[in-house]
């Protein structure tokens, strides 16, 4: 490959929105992900230039487009036919290529990483990756009676690359688990079980994790909440901080009412020369990886992500670098499992070691849906830029731990591009034996994690996740049964005996002692 065709990160920008209590214009996620994308342009030196060469245009998914079935966030106030088409419009760009991207909060990272190899084979020229969510807008909008029209009709076509959800199949959906909170738990529970603490103890140490996270955000400009929360505060249950399922307080997750975008431009070293681009915006992605875990009732341990592992490891291995020559760091926060299972794997203390964001985290940066990564390249890059020999890991999580993309960041080309070739990754990873299932049963189980969500601190929804004989199983109590369903959070479930039948749908339990 020719130096020339070596891929560059040429451009950055980020916006976030505070809304007034008394405001009456909301803006829209197209807004803010025009105003990201032009501060993009703007940030390159050579706007107008830029904006001509683009001629790929991916946009990060709406949370609205990624859910089938139940929704997480609808869009009562209409919103683009076409996304990314709306955007180039908005832009004024010609664009060859318009992606309406994947779900999963891998995304811009794997984007990322896909077109940086695109470019380097002469496949695109430059490319425009931005997202956004205006969340804050829309509930701002409801609290006030107000009724803004986000629809834009622009039509042509795009391509969508979402084509199924894989993330759980039907056994694991009738159970309960999908969506974030019904299954994070899942993860988090077998952990606390693994390292012997208490709920309150966890909830203390989580607090602990995640204080250094909100003293970033602090002092983050781009943050939708900037408060410094003290380990206390975070850990604590109040009427503010209330527990949305256990072990989880409202401040140790990600926080969706967000209005945040951020947009990031990588074109080749020829194209940046050609267009006058200052070698000061330049920034290299030295090396990646991507790799998609299986479902979770086939994981070997519930407490880890085999495939968060192997990807963390793989990135390093191919930057020829370990974790001490890393300089910033920002591992994915959307609940705190998702930070401590990745610093095991980097072999980090997740207390009282480096700095783990570059933003602040999902719970206090904010959680702009399937978008925040982009967020932290858009730091690593101001990071490696104003320090050409450091390195930056950006380390993406999509899914229930499932889908994962790391970025390794660098303000100085200092070794030929090669592109990560993910096929043996995945290879040997699919070769790895998986957790068998257990068929519709009726047998005695030993509980090896659950979940147990709670509204306005009552128990709504459980179940656990069991061992029989070796399988695994997903049980829910009987419909109607409070006491078992109480007793997920009063006392601790993992380890103990439970009789489970199947009742023709899905498998129901009940403690045995």
């Amino acid at each position: 490959m020719h130096a020339d065709q070596t891929p560059v990160i040429v451009a950055v920008g980020q916006c976030v929105a505070h809304l007034a209590a008394q405001t009456t214009s909301v803006p829209s996620p197209m807004d803010l992900m025009a105003q990201a994308a032009r501060a993009a342009l703007t940030d390159s030196g050579v706007a107008s230039a830029l904006a001509a060469a683009i001629d790929t245009v991916a946009a990060i998914r709406y949370f609205e487009h990624s859910t089938r079935g139940e929704a997480m966030v609808a869009h009562p106030f209409g919103c683009a036919d076409n996304v990314p088409g709306a955007l180039a419009r908005r832009l004024g760009l010609a664009p060859r290529r318009l992606v309406y991207a994947d779900v999963g909060g891998q995304t811009p990272q794997r984007l990322i990483n896909r077109y940086c190899a695109e470019v380097a084979a002469g496949e695109t020229r430059c490319a425009l990756i931005v997202g956004a969510e205006a969340i804050a807008s829309i509930k701002h909008a409801r609290r006030n009676a107000l009724s803004p029209d986000w629809r834009e009709d622009v039509g042509g076509d795009y391509t969508d690359e979402w084509a199924s959800d894989k993330l759980t199949n039907a056994y694991e959906r009738a159970h309960g688990l999908y969506l974030p909170l019904r299954v994070y738990p899942l993860f988090e529970n077998a952990a606390r079980a693994q390292a012997g603490r208490t709920l309150e103890a966890h909830r203390a140490y989580m607090g602990a994790v995640l204080a250094p996270l909100a003293q970033v955000a602090a002092a983050n400009p781009f943050a939708q909440f900037p408060v410094a929360r003290s380990a206390a505060e975070i850990a604590g249950v109040s009427t503010e901080n209330f527990l949305i399922s256990e072990p989880y307080t409202k401040w140790m997750v990600a926080q969706d009412a967000v209005n945040q975008a951020a947009a990031v431009i990588v074109t080749s070293l020829g194209v940046a020369r050609a267009l006058g681009i200052p070698p000061s915006r330049y920034a290299f992605l030295r090396s990646s990886a991507d790799l998609d875990d299986r479902n979770v009732t086939e994981r070997p341990d519930l407490a880890r992500s085999h495939a968060q592992e192997r990807a963390l490891q793989h990135a390093l291995e191919a930057a020829e670098v370990g974790i001490q020559d890393i300089s910033h760091l920002d591992l994915y926060s959307c609940f705190p499992i998702a930070v401590t299972s990745a610093c095991a794997a980097l072999g980090l203390a997740p207390i009282g070691g480096p700095a783990l964001t570059l933003t602040g985290g999902l719970p206090f940066f904010g959680g702009p849906g399937n978008n925040y990564s982009l967020h932290a390249i858009a730091e690593a890059i101001a990071r490696v830029r104003g320090a050409r020999h450091s390195l930056a890991l950006v380390a993406a999580n999509g899914g229930y731990l499932s889908k994962h993309s790391v970025g390794i960041y660098a303000g100085a080309q200092n070794t030929p591009w090669r592109p990560t070739d993910n096929t043996v990754l995945a290879r040997d990873f699919a070769a790895q034996p998986a957790v068998a299932i257990a068929a519709p049963t009726t047998s005695a189980a030993i509980v090896e994690s659950y979940v147990l969500t709670l509204r306005k601190g009552a128990p709504e929804l459980g179940y656990v996740a069991a061992r029989a004989a070796g399988q695994r199983l997903l049980a829910r109590p009987e419909d109607g049964d409070t006491a078992t369903l109480a007793a997920l959070g009063a006392d601790e479930p993992i380890g103990r005996p439970i009789q489970v039948r199947h009742d023709g749908q899905v498998h129901r339990f009940r403690f045995t002692a």
